[in-house]
């Protein structure tokens, strides 16, 4: 694996964070209103902790140095907040803002599933292990990396669809991931095919985004020149696998001595 196609997938945009902090806004906002709105059935006293609380989570998102780190600190310290958030003053509020709400989780939620992704990447390519299982396990985590896409492209940005495109296009193009069936392995040589494959298919997904069509991936396989191709994103096997992955996320990490 070439150092500019490892550095690319180690390139995600820092400024993501941006969504994540424009939902703490959304509801910081909100409960300044309603403490402005002199409402009886609301208790001053627990809009004014309650404002306080989001503005130190959201501090604390500005302050940490990784995306990782704070979309850590997100889910563990935001969502609690929002849930409460809900049940409390929904009656209040404008079904507008539960939407936009609503709008930035699905952003995050996927936010989070390509940082795990990236994270799982580039692990495989720091393995020290036998080249057909290393195949077989970057072609894993590639399928994984097209399920999030078929998921949650709709609510990306367009800076999220870029870097992604970029990384299809690296793994594509990197020479060391060139299929060759008269120096290879069977299994190598497979992992590699479908590897490319699933590249393509995720280029697909994102140029049918930006043409204003709406795809899944049983879409896809009506075109019986991709049926094959995408016969991947089937592989149930290798989804459960990827997802194993992230109860050993935060421990590797600790292992490394980030702050997780």
């Amino acid at each position: 694996m070439t150092i500019a196609t490892e550095n690319l997938i180690r390139a995600l945009p820092l400024n993501t964070e941006t969504v994540m902090n424009g939902e703490l806004d959304l509801v910081r906002s909100a409960l300044e209103k309603l403490l402005e709105s002199h409402e009886a059935r609301i208790l001053r006293e627990e809009l004014l902790t309650e404002i306080l609380r989001i503005t130190q989570v959201s501090e604390q998102i500005q302050k940490a140095n990784t995306l990782h780190q704070k979309a850590v600190i997100y889910y563990s310290e935001y969502r609690s907040l929002l849930d409460s958030f809900k049940a409390k003053y929904s009656e209040f509020l404008d079904a507008n803002l539960f939407r936009e709400i609503e709008i930035c989780e699905k952003y995050m939620n996927g936010l989070t599933k390509l940082i795990i992704s990236q994270f799982n990447v580039l692990k495989v390519f720091e393995k020290e292990i036998e080249k057909g299982e290393k195949c077989a396990e970057l072609y894993r985590e590639v399928v994984q990396l097209s399920e999030i896409v078929e998921e949650h492209l709709p609510c990306f940005s367009e800076q999220l669809i870029k870097y992604i495109e970029k990384i299809a296009l690296s793994l594509l193009e990197e020479p060391s991931l060139k299929p060759d069936a008269t120096s290879q392995d069977e299994r190598v040589f497979s992992c590699l095919i479908g590897l490319k494959n699933t590249a393509r298919s995720i280029l697909w997904q994102i140029e049918e985004q930006r043409s204003g069509k709406s795809h899944s991936i049983a879409d896809l396989e009506k075109n019986s020149e991709f049926a094959r191709q995408i016969q991947v994103h089937k592989n149930q096997a290798a989804i459960n696998w990827a997802k194993s992955q992230l109860d050993q996320m935060d421990s590797i990490l600790k292992a490394k001595g980030y702050k997780v």
